[in-house]
């Protein structure tokens, strides 16, 4: 699956409408500028057997992942619900951390990847690169925020499975069911 030069412009008009919008915006000018137009082609994996491995596929992938955290949330009890607000922010930083992380390269069939990880970057979970891309721009991120983009990525270690926050497990269980979506459409 790809996604032509159009879905790309209407799904980055849409992240940057709700990102920047009255409402719910969060996005700084300096958090806009850093992603730039890395962040518009980014894709959200490396290789064609995982998901959105293609040009646009990162901020498809998000908004998919919002759908399915804004149904999850709206089926919780109301002294679970988390603020739209709150919602809409996690799920659109969590993966920003991508946005200068991968490289095309010249597509290897025998194992399908088709991005790989640029060389002279830092070494960060994207979680933690996100987290350090927001708030290095000016984003303000609570603390239950800031815990549920860190420990999205993180599976392997006890704090970040059994002491996330609410918004933090929501947005883990959208990423699986997007993913799920994902690999189904590919």
């Amino acid at each position: 699956m790809s996604l032509t030069k159009e879905q790309v412009i209407a799904n980055t008009k849409r992240y940057l409408d709700t990102a920047k919008g009255e409402k719910y915006g969060f996005m700084t000018p300096e958090l806009e500028t850093l992603l730039g137009e890395d962040f518009i082609k980014a894709p959200a994996s490396t290789m064609l057997k995982m998901h959105n491995a293609f040009e646009g596929g990162l901020i498809a992938h998000i908004i998919r992942v919002m759908g399915h955290a804004y149904t999850i949330n709206n089926g919780m009890i109301d002294s679970l619900k988390v603020p739209m607000k709150s919602l809409i922010k996690v799920v659109y930083l969590h993966a920003i951390g991508k946005a200068h992380l991968y490289e095309p390269i010249t597509y290897k069939s025998n194992i399908g990847k088709v991005y790989d990880f640029k060389e002279d970057i830092t070494s960060m979970s994207v979680g933690e690169r996100s987290v350090y891309y927001a708030v290095s721009s000016g984003v303000k991120l609570t603390d239950d925020e800031y815990i549920a983009i860190i420990n999205h990525d993180k599976s392997d270690n006890l704090q970040s499975e059994w002491h996330n926050s609410i918004v933090g497990d929501i947005l883990k269980c959208a990423i699986r069911l997007a993913i799920i979506e994902e690999k189904s459409l590919a």
